[in-house]
């Protein structure tokens, strides 16, 4: 440890290992026997002067580490890269984005990939860049990287990562390029250059977050801990789920009691690299007692999050300030999600007054029908309560850009004429939950719809019923 800095946690070292030995498996490079990774964390980043760049919170030569972050993937990626070979900064640093992810967010919406990496290929002239420009270029450094591995195979673009010079020419970096992937830096470039532009989530290859040694989502009940942050004022737990085919998955959760009880979020990543919502939702609920203790809200003390997304293996990622126990539910489910012909869903969502209800759907094209164009339209069953429904944009500060401005709410599918359904305008200045103007019977289903959010390539809309 340098200049005597402790990790703010116990279970530090575990998730230190873990970074490490999934990383890897898939880079196929291991320490020799008797070798370890060396982490140095730092008290400030004032510790850090030996990294040389202004404003880095840590930095990696060979296997040796110092960071100003008791954990850091960015770091340890490049800590285990070098057992391969010390490749240019474009994809050094890229590379290290890619595996090195936490829980990102997708709030300031698709990257910004205009940085001209394709005068950067030499080492000297990327971190020259940095140097002027900040680290802003890491972004499209990461996207690329991840172009060349979803394009030509993880395989390929490693043995190109161990071969390439790192203060090679760009002529000899293409030479090396060419033999392995049988094109031109530059046709690769073009053709990077053409793919619709991506959120930062989706640049991620959760390997850490997704080997199979994690725990699953359907197996225990999530109690946060030591974490990836390396703990402080954070306290974590990640739990691993699967999606089946042609169906949703709906996860109901709800505090298991403890004195005092802190409020907790989660976020659901894509293994693949994708975040599900884009942001973090709550997953249980708390208020400030007369004592200034926090205690479970009785109101609303869980959540429920329905996943209308493509099958496969994702990740729940808990966070909240204190060491908080959670039981999640989990149910396969159809989806709420009206088919083509606008016939009613076969199982609308069912909604209750406990559980806000986020439902979020993404990576999945559905035509448009007529007025619904180009938005969405599902349906929901009010619970046993009855009473309004109460709705709320999903938003990360004051953007709430992943939810639509309005929602009808109407008596029978995509009808043609609007007039009879009621508009309920969603609060996208202060992000407050609203009503609508009717009240419900329990078991009434309703059928709704709304126009595209501002990032019209996904959705997601917090619903809740709201009793008289």
């Amino acid at each position: 440890m340098q200049e005597g800095g402790t990790p703010p946690c116990d279970g530090t070292a575990q998730w230190l290992e873990r970074y490490y030995s999934a990383n890897a498996k898939f880079l196929g490079a291991t320490l020799p026997p008797g070798e370890r990774i060396q982490y140095y964390y730092a008290r400030s980043k004032e510790g850090l002067s030996r990294c040389g760049t202004v404003g880095a919170a840590g930095c990696a030569d060979g296997t040796t580490i110092y960071s100003f972050n008791p954990v850091h993937p960015h770091e340890i990626v490049h800590a285990n890269a070098s057992l391969m070979g010390q490749a240019p900064a474009l994809f050094m640093e890229g590379l290290a984005d890619v595996l090195g992810c936490l829980n990102t967010l997708d709030s300031q919406g698709p990257l910004d990939t205009s940085d001209p990496i394709e005068t950067l290929v030499e080492t000297e002239a990327f971190y020259g860049w940095v140097a002027a420009n900040g680290f802003g270029v890491y972004n499209a450094s990461a996207s690329f990287v991840r172009f060349l591995i979803d394009k030509f195979g993880s395989s390929r673009f490693l043995s190109f990562y161990a071969r390439a010079p790192q203060h090679g020419s760009r002529q000899e970096i293409d030479a090396v390029f060419q033999a392995e992937f049988g094109v031109r830096l530059d046709e690769a470039f073009s053709g990077w250059r053409t793919e619709p532009p991506q959120y930062l989530g989706d640049l991620c290859l959760r390997l850490m977050d997704c080997d199979p040694s994690m725990p699953s989502l359907t197996d225990t009940d999530a109690t946060l801990g030591c974490g990836p942050w390396g703990g402080g004022f954070i306290q974590e737990a990640l739990l691993r789920f699967e999606v089946p085919n042609d169906r949703i998955l709906h996860v109901t959760m709800d505090p298991v009691p403890t004195d005092p009880y802190f409020s907790s979020s989660v976020g659901f990543y894509r293994c693949a690299g994708g975040d599900a919502v884009g942001t973090f939702g709550r997953a249980t609920g708390a208020r400030l007692g007369a004592d200034r203790n926090f205690y479970i809200d009785p109101a609303q003390p869980g959540s429920a999050f329905a996943l209308d997304v493509p099958p496969g293996e994702y990740v729940a990622w808990f966070q909240g300030p204190g060491e908080t126990r959670i039981h999640p539910e989990v149910e396969e489910r159809l989806s709420p999600m009206r088919n083509t012909s606008c016939q009613p869903a076969e199982e609308p969502l069912a909604l209750d007054d406990k559980h806000p209800t986020t439902l979020t759907t993404r990576w999945i094209e559905r035509p448009c029908q007529g007025p619904w164009c180009p938005g969405q339209s599902w349906d929901v069953s009010i619970g046993t309560t009855g009473g309004a429904l109460e709705a709320q944009v999903v938003a990360f500060g004051v953007e709430p850009n992943f939810s639509p401005g309005e929602l009808y709410i109407c008596s029978e599918p995509c009808p043609e004429d609007t007039s009879h359904c009621e508009l309920l305008a969603l609060d996208t200045v202060h992000n407050r939950p609203v009503r609508s103007k009717q009240t419900f019977e329990p078991g009434t289903v309703l059928h709704l719809g709304a126009p595209a959010a501002p990032f019209a390539d996904r959705f997601a809309v917090r619903l809740r019923v709201a009793p008289e």
